[in-house]
């Protein structure tokens, strides 16, 4: 499988195992599959943020219920 990061100066390869199929693409049919792959990896980096900000209002939550049980020892 072939794939390169943009750096601005070298295309990104989204051939995977047929890179000839990436030649056969016109110029804008090549940004819409770049453009598609950022959306991807855009909703992927969405949901990871979720997920992690699901899991602080979970030890927000723990750290609360510690207090509480702190104090009552108290």
């Amino acid at each position: 499988m072939h794939h390169e990061q943009s750096t601005g100066t070298q295309p990104i390869m989204h051939a995977g195992h047929i890179p000839e199929f990436w030649a056969l693409l016109t110029e804008e049919q090549k940004r819409k599959v770049a453009v598609m792959k950022m959306d991807m990896k855009i909703q992927w980096l969405e949901a990871r943020i979720h997920d992690m900000e699901n899991m602080i209002e979970l030890k927000k939550k723990a750290i609360a219920d510690i207090r509480k049980v702190q104090e009552m020892m108290k």
